[in-house]
């Protein structure tokens, strides 16, 4: 009752380009530190034929599907011009220590790679089937498949959903975060 009332706990109001820039600073330390783990599973995946010999400079390509996921994640919790902004903090804070030609060229291959993923999201139905289905073709995972899949060009279904189970760790708890803070738009 005391909690109801509001009395108990009230959230703190934040700033939504504050909630931002510790959002993008902690997905790309989940990133760095996960890329790791993916990379592994990938390279070592008892599901395919060989070796797609990932190497840390691949984690490019990773950071843009984690980013991507977790922008479309956000119209689950927020109001559609809510999103907006939103999504305009992520870009100006995941670019803001580029030189600013550089950063016109960066957002618009990331807004390239928007429309690509977005295209997955309509043909694979989730977000997260987005991701993993965008990992294994930028990453040319078919071609490390054994005949069957590879003639296919499917995933190996084990290996998808290995890698599906992987990728929802790597998205922000929203839900959780939103329990103790309220952003002030």
């Amino acid at each position: 009752m005391i909690k109801f009332l509001g009395l108990l706990m009230r959230k703190k109001k934040v700033k939504p380009k504050t909630a931002i820039s510790i959002y993008v600073a902690l997905l790309n330390k989940v990133i760095s530190e996960g890329f790791i783990e993916i990379k592994d599973f990938i390279n070592n995946n008892n599901n395919l034929e060989k070796s797609p010999r990932l190497n840390d400079s691949d984690i490019d390509w990773f950071s843009n599907v984690i980013f991507l996921g977790n922008i479309n994640n956000l119209e689950i919790h927020f109001e559609e011009d809510e999103v907006v902004l939103l999504r305009k903090l992520i870009l100006d804070e995941m670019y803001k220590n580029i030189e600013e030609n550089e950063c016109q060229l960066a957002i618009e291959k990331f807004l390239d790679y928007e429309n690509y993923f977005n295209d997955l999201i309509i043909k694979y139905e989730s977000i997260i089937n987005a991701m993993a289905y965008a990992i294994f073709e930028k990453y040319n995972i078919n071609d490390f498949q054994g005949d069957l899949f590879k003639r296919k060009n499917k995933p190996n279904p084990i290996f998808i959903n290995e890698l599906k189970n992987l990728l929802s760790h790597f998205f922000w708890n929203w839900q959780e975060y939103l329990k103790n803070n309220k952003l002030n738009f």
